[in-house]
């Protein structure tokens, strides 16, 4: 009998001991539908409400952007100083974020776009080190894929309520402003779930450790500066997915719609659908059976073949143009396709961060790689609302110039899987 209990354990993600895991997903669902919520709409309200240019919003973004480069550096000394830890950084994160949502709210103008930007960035920076480093802390390494996919599962379902809701109340407000407000109020019930929730992972092994040190050690890792670089691709990739793509369907694609059915605000309302239904909403039901079917190949076997579904949408996008007749179709392929290549991503970018790490460094190691989400996520709007504020050709050409550099992706992604993860003999 013990070794048919022994043969046939329970899977981790149900044991007792994975409680800090579901708290986590639990807390990341909040932190999404609250902070997504807000960075998803922030284009829309600004360019297309709020008179604002584009290419001024997406420089405020990129702002944002580059403070979470300060933030993932200060998440990542934070969490792992034995002085501070994973949970004082995630508290410190939700506070950082419901002073934006405060901001956007009272002062809409150019200024506090940008100082609420970097709020924000400084938010993101310092809650996924830490909770990412909690996570890895209490899961086994053959499971971090599958805790991972329980985050971004969280993540996907947060966002798309969050932008869903979102979507609803912009209709049916005067002062679209007011969003940003319920978006804080969600942000309240994370920093209390956080509070309640969530222990402090923070291993006996760290106590000694010199987290300064660590980064200096970190950035020599070849390894680790491989994944940066192709890393940075992925999260561009993402950064124009959620502030850019939808601003391009609503001002160059599903015009053509709105013009035919004589409904000036269909497009807005047509694209927050597509975007929640189809990018989340498709991320969200696959994101286990995904991770399940892929588990057993390489970490970096698996970017690779995100890298090809992200050259995939990207063609539908820009094709969906050249196609009038089935405008809507193609939309709902391209945010389909983008969705599984971001929901193949999300869980094994860490994994392989964690694969690469000591044990002593996690939430360093995650810090510099998540160095690329900022980059990304300055890159991407400002590229992004640059292109959307120039002539029509310019806004459809920016699609197929990024499946191009997916290229030099799966390049990097093959230096990589040689360099650290050949097989032997």
């Amino acid at each position: 009998m013990e070794n048919q209990t022994i043969a046939n354990p329970k899977p981790f993600l149900l044991q007792p001991s994975s409680y800090q895991v579901w708290a986590q997903a639990s807390a990341r669902f909040l932190y999404q539908a609250g902070y997504g919520t807000i960075q998803f709409f922030i284009p829309l309200i600004f360019v297309n409400q709020l008179n604002f240019s584009a290419t001024v919003v997406g420089i405020a973004i990129g702002c944002g952007a580059l403070a979470g480069v300060v933030g993932h550096f200060l998440g990542g000394y934070l969490a792992d100083s034995p002085y501070y830890g994973r949970k004082r950084t995630l508290l410190f994160s939700a506070l950082l974020s419901i002073l934006a949502a405060i901001a956007l709210t009272f002062l809409p103008n150019l200024s506090m776009l940008i100082v609420t930007n970097l709020l924000m960035g400084l938010s993101a920076g310092c809650y996924w080190t830490a909770a990412d480093a909690a996570v890895i802390d209490v899961t086994p390494p053959k499971e971090h894929q599958k805790a991972f996919a329980i985050l971004v599962l969280a993540d996907s379902l947060g966002s798309g309520l969050g932008i869903l809701s979102g979507g609803i109340i912009l209709s049916s407000v005067t002062q679209p402003q007011t969003l940003f407000l319920i978006a804080g109020l969600v942000l309240v019930v994370f920093l209390v779930t956080v509070l309640v929730a969530i222990a402090d992972s923070h291993q006996e092994a760290n106590e000694h450790s010199d987290p300064l040190q660590g980064f200096s050690l970190a950035l020599k890792d070849s390894s680790l500066q491989v994944f940066m670089l192709v890393n940075v691709l992925f999260t561009t990739y993402i950064a124009l997915v959620s502030t850019t793509l939808p601003l391009y369907f609503t001002n160059f694609v599903l015009t053509e719609i709105s013009q035919t059915t004589s409904d000036a605000g269909s497009s807005l309302l047509s694209v927050t659908n597509l975007f929640t239904w189809c990018y989340v909403g498709i991320g969200s039901v696959l994101q286990l059976p995904l991770v399940q079917m892929l588990n057993s190949l390489l970490n970096v076997r698996v970017l690779s073949i995100s890298m090809l579904l992200w050259v995939a949408g990207f063609v539908l996008v820009s094709a969906t143009h050249l196609m009038p007749s089935i405008i809507l179709a193609g939309t709902i392929a391209s945010f389909s396709v983008l969705s599984i290549a971001s929901t193949i991503y999300k869980p094994f970018a860490p994994a392989l961060i964690a694969e690469l790490a000591p044990k002593s460094l996690r939430a360093v190691y995650l810090a510099i790689g998540y160095q690329c989400w900022s980059i990304g996520y300055f890159v991407g709007p400002i590229v992004g609302g640059w292109a959307m504020d120039r002539s029509p050709a310019i806004a459809h050409g920016l699609w197929i110039a990024t499946a191009i550099s997916c290229f030099v992706g799966l390049f990097m992604l093959h230096i990589l899987r040689l360099k650290k993860f050949a097989p032997v003999g």
